[in-house]
């Protein structure tokens, strides 16, 4: 099981009340933009043009 990450916890990422999507701060640090592409890359798994998910 994936933990809650610290971009989270610490309120650098949130859920944008227009598209009910995660976001991350334009201002958060580095660390935080890079652990949240990192997050939503492992948790994030969408079909590619051949309904074949590569991520997960």
């Amino acid at each position: 099981m994936i933990g809650e990450p610290k971009c989270i916890a610490e309120g650098y990422a949130y859920i944008d009340d227009e598209t009910e999507k995660w976001c991350v701060k334009k201002d958060a640090p580095d660390w935080a933009k890079k652990e949240f592409e990192e997050f939503f890359g492992l948790v994030k798994s969408e079909p590619d043009d051949n309904d074949i998910v590569t991520k997960y």
